[in-house]
This record gives C-alpha cells, structure tokens and sequence, in this order.
C-alpha cells in the first residue's frame, strides 16, 4: 500500500526568501505525525503546500500515491485532505449540529433539483447527514451541546468541534494545526485524550503542535524542522534525545 502522503524534496521561495529547504516527508495509513520546530521554522508553509494553499517552487506532493502538486485546495479536499487552523473558523451563529453538517457539504451528492423540490433522495440524505454528525459528536464528546449556538461553546470546546467538521469530511488525512493552543491545562488533556482516541479508531493524522507533552504523548513520528530545513525525525524518544533538536528547539525555554 502507498503511502497516504508524500513530500518529495519540497522547496519554497518568497522573493529571495528560502521558505523550506529540500523537505522529503511520509505519513502512513494510521500514524500520528507531529511536526515541531520554533517559531517561523516553515511548519504551518509546509501545511499550506500539502493542501494547496501555496504551490511549491520545487518538489511534489502526493496524496496516496495521486501527484496533488499545485492542485486548487478544493480539489484535493474532496481526494481527502481535512484540516483545521491555528485560529478558529466555525460559524459562530451557527449550531454546533449545523456546523458538523456543514463540514459534509463537499461529499454530498444531490443537485439544485433535489434541493429545490426536497426529493426522496434529497431526504434520504439529509438523514444520512445528520446520523453521520450524531455519531461524530458523540465521538468528540460534543453531543449534549448539538443545539447549542457555537460561539456560546467554552473556547475548548470549540477546538473539539472544529475538529469534529473536519471529520465530517472523512478524510484520508486530518491535518491539525496547533490544536491545543491557547487551551489551559484540563482543556488540552481532555484533547489529547481525543486525539488518542482517533488514533485508535484508526484515523491518520498529521498535526503542529508547540505543546511538546501533547506531541510526545500522541505522536508515533516527529518530524523537526528549524530555518526551513528538516532537523532531525523519528520517535518521540529518538527526537527529545537528539542534541541538536535539544539545542535548537526543545532546549529553549521562550518556545
């Protein structure tokens, strides 16, 4: 079986800028993959090229074994990206339900006829929809909060249900970016034991994250970056013993 995704010898440029250096990556079906480095290290450029956000200046992407490499990020959202951001983006005026539902808008498959005159199979899959989101929120532990208009949600919360929207994609590959920052401490505990439990379901997940406990407790890979450049990889064991992440990275306390 392929790889679900591939960085090959990625290289991005702004203006004279040298972004990323050279970057090869892999992240297999089932894996949680961490990518650490310190501020402005190139983790969250290396997320905008593997989703189509930037077009690489070199190298290429792969999405279990499609080359993506430049691919309008709507397209390679529907081959099974999913991702949510450093800053929340849900509807804040919206349920957390609706929300959910929302996430399954690119997968679904009636036309504007269904939609206008409420057909059979426009029903058949509004229900579909919405036992799908049933099952999701309780997944995230967000089912008693379903009606509940998300910008009343406590702000941990919100970060479970922006990752619940993304589920409701069923990706192939969930990307989180940062997703326990700006949670306290119970907050981002009751995280980690959300994504454990993805991983044991069997989800494949690739995620920055500055909180190395979170990291060192959830990933089975660590992938370093420092100055655009890929420090070090391996196992968490591997990547907190190395002297040269120690020295760039783990070893500082400001990061």
């Amino acid at each position: 079986m392929s790889s679900v995704l591939r960085v090959i010898g990625v290289t991005q440029k702004f203006g004279g800028l040298k972004a990323l250096s050279d970057i090869h990556m892999h992240i297999e079906y089932g894996e949680i993959v961490g990518i650490i480095g310190p501020n402005g290290a190139g983790k969250t450029t290396l997320f905008n090229i593997v989703t189509g956000i930037y077009a690489p200046t070199e190298g290429q992407i792969e999405l279990d074994g499609e080359d993506i490499t430049g691919m309008n990020p709507h397209l390679i959202a529907r081959r099974g990206f999913a991702r949510t951001f450093q800053n929340i983006r849900l509807f804040a005026k919206l349920s957390a339900m609706d929300n959910v539902i929302i996430g399954m808008h690119g997968h679904t498959k009636v036309n504007l006829i269904d939609a206008i005159f409420h057909t059979p199979r426009k029903r058949k899959e509004e229900m579909e929809c919405n036992k799908r989101a049933e099952e999701i929120l309780k997944l995230m532990s967000l089912w008693d909060d379903r009606y509940a208009l998300t910008a009343s949600l406590p702000y941990g919360k919100q970060r479970r249900l922006e990752i619940a929207r993304a589920l409701a994609a069923n990706p192939k590959l969930l990307l989180l970016d940062e997703p326990a920052a700006g949670m306290n401490e119970q907050e981002t505990e009751e995280l980690l034991h959300m994504v454990q439990k993805l991983r044991n379901l069997g989800y494949t997940i690739l995620l920055i994250e500055h909180d190395m406990k979170f990291v060192m407790n959830v990933c089975e890979r660590i992938y370093v970056l420092n100055y655009g450049e890929l420090l070090a990889e391996g196992n968490p064991t591997t990547v907190r013993n190395n002297p040269k992440v120690i020295e760039a990275y783990l070893g500082k306390e400001d990061d």
